[in-house]
């Protein structure tokens, strides 16, 4: 699809549902606390389970044949397994539902795994003995030790926390010289001032909607690791691969979003961070086409001493 179309489409999108629904009410306001992340995750269970991965994996998968299926979830967890090594200890940013952490920790039951999460693992899962899980923020990594990790991978997760620096600085601390850091979030091509007032108003939507920070420019994103003390080795634009993804949800979103009394009628009936979660949906792929937002992979080192 042309991308200049997709632009079209966000604006008559955002202006269509501005008909029907309150969408300040959206994104006004602080929408990325540690409660407000947690609650989103807890009401949108469901909805991860049914669209994304019945085994729990929450993020988009990368389709490089450019059709979707559902061996592409792998993609991400298998980026990563190629930097562990036998003895390494590796440490999950946000495990989620622990689908990327059981997964990989079977693949190298010789290496120690650390999943750090505001929710706790369910404990129907079945947890090898190389993984051990903490419930907290992790923006703080205090009881693990300077120079103690080997690999650190955060999927879709750091994009919640408004003070990426303060994170980036933990991991430097924790991850030892030569150590890895490997990250799959979203940024848009420019900052967001650089956009009209209805594509900040989508920007705002699929932001906030998540219950994220509002998604920052890859020049910004950049300029975080750095400033932290690391070493940015490469990134790797995927925005095309996931568009597969993104189009399969925004058709599911569009048969509530396109019939506004249907829409309606659900919205008041359903929380408002399900709503925020359909929103998304809806307005994720021409985001992407139109190349305002873009799904990034970053490979990042701690310097050698």
């Amino acid at each position: 699809m042309n991308p200049k179309y997709s632009i079209y489409k966000l604006h008559a999108k955002v202006e269509a549902m501005e008909k029907f629904l309150n969408l300040d009410k959206f994104i006004q306001g602080e929408k990325n606390s540690l409660e407000q992340i947690r609650s989103y995750f807890k009401v949108n269970d469901w909805a991860y389970r049914h669209f994304h991965s019945q085994d729990g994996f929450m993020h988009f998968r990368i389709s490089s044949s450019g059709c979707f299926t559902d061996e592409d979830v792998y993609y991400q967890p298998d980026s990563v397994s190629k930097f562990i090594k036998a003895g390494d200890v590796v440490m999950e940013l946000g495990f989620g539902q622990g689908a990327n952490l059981l997964y990989l920790a079977h693949c190298h039951p010789d290496a120690s795994f650390i999943g750090v999460d505001l929710s706790p693992l369910k404990k129907d899962k079945d947890i090898p003995k190389n993984v051990t899980t903490y419930q907290q923020d992790y923006s703080s990594l205090s009881q693990f030790a300077d120079n103690s990790v080997d690999v650190v991978y955060a999927f879709e997760t750091v994009v919640h926390n408004t003070d990426k620096e303060k994170i980036y600085r933990e991991v430097c601390r924790v991850l030892k010289p030569g150590g890895v850091v490997v990250v799959f979030d979203y940024a848009l091509a420019d900052r967001f001032e650089s956009y009209d007032p209805t594509i900040q108003k989508a920007i705002a939507l699929i932001s906030k909607g998540g219950a994220a920070a509002m998604i920052e420019s890859l020049e910004e994103l950049n300029s975080h690791f750095t400033n932290s003390g690391l070493t940015l080795e490469k990134s790797i634009d995927h925005t095309q691969a996931t568009l597969p993804d993104l189009k399969r949800l925004e058709r599911k979103a569009a048969k509530i979003l396109e019939r506004p009394t249907l829409a309606k009628l659900m919205f008041w009936l359903l929380p408002d961070q399900f709503v925020s979660n359909i929103i998304l949906g809806y307005l994720g792929y021409d985001s992407g086409n139109a190349k305002i937002g873009s799904y990034q992979e970053w490979i990042v080192r701690k310097p050698s001493l």
